[in-house]
């Protein structure tokens, strides 16, 4: 599949952990700082945290979807369709405990809230310059993020969270 020129293209075989793999220019930190001071962003059950304290307001679908890995893992999919008309995937293993996230959509979500503790990794990155794709390689933490205006998507994972078998490719 074709990519865009502000996507990131995975680097096989040379991620070292906490070692950024792939940053295009443009103003991520104009893009977090948006994302952040965005008003009624609905709450999400950030990376690491559980389901059950999540809340679904300002959505205008939400479906859940139960999975079972090649290993027999079971897991469920929650997919948030928001007001803003961006879409939010969260994927939480059989104890209720959220190990990845994705996003796709015109605007950012509350990336705050979705990546959870997460979250520094990313201001972390944003501060090495002036970004809008970034990929994050470390041993507790893979996130890639791409987009400009009307277009951003991402994806998040806890490497040692992930279910038996389950393959982060799969994730949207």
């Amino acid at each position: 599949m074709p990519r865009g020129p502000a996507e990131v293209q995975p680097t096989r075989g040379t991620a070292r952990p906490g070692r950024i793999v792939s940053v295009k220019p443009i103003h991520l930190r104009i893009l977090l700082a948006a994302a952040l001071v965005a008003g009624g962003s609905p709450a999400f059950a950030g990376l690491g945290q559980s389901v059950s304290g999540a809340s679904t307001a300002v959505t205008t679908s939400v479906t859940t979807q139960q999975g079972v890995t090649a290993s027999g893992a079971a897991y469920t999919h929650v997919q948030r369709q928001l007001d803003s008309g961006t879409t939010v995937h969260e994927y939480a293993d059989a104890s209720g405990t959220v190990f990845a996230v994705a996003w796709s959509g015109p605007f950012l979500p509350d990336l705050r809230e979705l990546l959870g503790s997460s979250f520094g990794a990313l201001t972390a990155t944003a501060g090495k310059g002036r970004t809008s794709a970034v990929s994050v390689s470390r041993p507790d933490l893979m996130l890639v993020s791409a987009g400009h205006m009307g277009a951003f998507e991402g994806r998040a994972w806890l490497p040692p969270r992930l279910p038996a078998g389950f393959d982060p490719r799969q994730l949207p």
